[in-house]
């Protein structure tokens, strides 16, 4: 055995050392972060989605049984619990409106002032709401009633139902809209995408996608590149981010990303788009290099049951919400999706999250 002189071993490593690649702090990524936790208590066992109002930099969190929760996305204090919203699990603003409007579980749309959060009315619609967007091209507001197979157009300034458009499928999920009056619906237990003219109140294309992405769940779109992306599930087997062209429907791309997935977010000025994965907690970031071509840059461990997020384009934060869950062996729960998909939610655990890329504030 060769001897070394502790000058020697020292000189023999930084000759080894020089023939590696060296990793400096400029080079690394940088990842998105948590940045804080806000404890929002409450009662309630389920949560759905989280809106975004960009002009005031507001997250609507819809808590179900806790109502409609409101953020200031800069400052990260509640600025107001809106009255009469129990049951929301969708918001949207229409600011010229100086009027907001959820979507409650029991078929019912709460309507609310922007200026103050005051309620104004709440107007039933059926017995059942999943879900709803504002399309400002049109000047309508869509609602998605799953139960009953339909997708619900009405005009926010008189709340008179417009249309009423039937679809193949009970589990219609969170639309995307194009911005030239054209709506996304994906139906999860079809796997399908149906395309709807919100102006001529009809579907003008209906897409199976199973063959790429089984279990569609959350989108979103790129006008720039008339893609839409969808967050697929896969029935948890082979979870993917499929890219699909909004004119012919073809699925022209697909990436792996965690089981769970809710919702999916583009962002248009970095040109990134992201998966909220609630099984597998993260948050899976890709990049886009062209129309049908994306590059995962990060995969961000987060918080179980993280699965809906919400994006500000001016400061490149990312809402989510959650909460302390647990698995009781003598309950039934959704084995479909996993057999220790969470029955329990404890009360007073329910916590807004939010990540930036950088590190964490706190630890300045």
């Amino acid at each position: 055995m060769r001897n070394y002189s502790k000058v020697g071993l020292l000189a023999s490593v930084a000759v080894l050392l020089a023939g590696i690649p060296s990793v400096q702090a400029a080079d690394a990524p940088s990842f998105y972060r948590l940045q804080s936790v806000i404890n929002l208590g409450g009662s309630g066992a389920s949560w759905d989605h989280i809106d975004y109002e960009q002009a005031r930099h507001l997250a609507y969190l819809s808590r179900r049984a806790d109502g409609l929760t409101v953020v200031d996305g800069n400052t990260g204090k509640v600025v107001a619990e809106v009255a009469n919203t129990k049951g929301a699990g969708a918001s949207a603003v229409v600011p010229a409106l100086d009027r907001g409007f959820t979507a409650n579980t029991d078929g019912s749309s709460s309507v609310f002032k922007l200026s103050d959060f005051s309620p104004i009315d709440r107007v039933s619609f059926g017995d059942n709401f999943d879900g709803v967007v504002y399309d400002a091209h049109t000047n309508l507001l869509a609602y998605q009633q799953a139960d009953n197979s339909k997708e619900l157009l009405v005009d926010p300034a008189t709340l008179k139902l417009v249309d009423a458009i039937v679809v193949d499928g009970q589990e219609l999920e969170r639309p995307a809209l194009d911005g030239k009056g054209n709506l996304y619906l994906p139906l999860r237990d079809k796997s399908t995408v149906y395309k709807i003219d919100l102006t001529a109140s009809k579907i003008v294309a209906h897409w199976d996608v199973s063959a790429k992405c089984k279990q569609p769940s959350g989108s979103a779109f790129d006008p720039e590149t008339n893609r839409l992306f969808l967050g697929c599930r896969g029935q948890q087997v082979d979870p993917v981010l499929a890219v699909v062209d909004a004119d012919s429907g073809a699925v022209t791309a697909s990436y792996p990303i965690g089981r769970g997935v809710d919702d999916v977010i583009f962002d248009p000025k970095t040109r990134s788009v992201f998966t909220a994965n609630g099984l597998d907690a993260n948050l899976v970031v890709f990049k886009q290099e062209s129309a049908d071509r994306y590059t995962m840059t990060q995969v961000v461990q987060t918080r179980y049951a993280m699965r809906v997020i919400a994006y500000d384009n001016d400061t490149g934060k990312i809402f989510s919400m959650t909460a302390e869950t647990a698995v009781d062996p003598g309950k039934k729960n959704l084995s479909a999706i996993s057999p220790f998909y969470p029955n329990v939610v404890f009360p007073g655990t329910f916590v807004m999250l939010t990540y930036s890329r950088g590190t964490p504030a706190s630890s300045n």
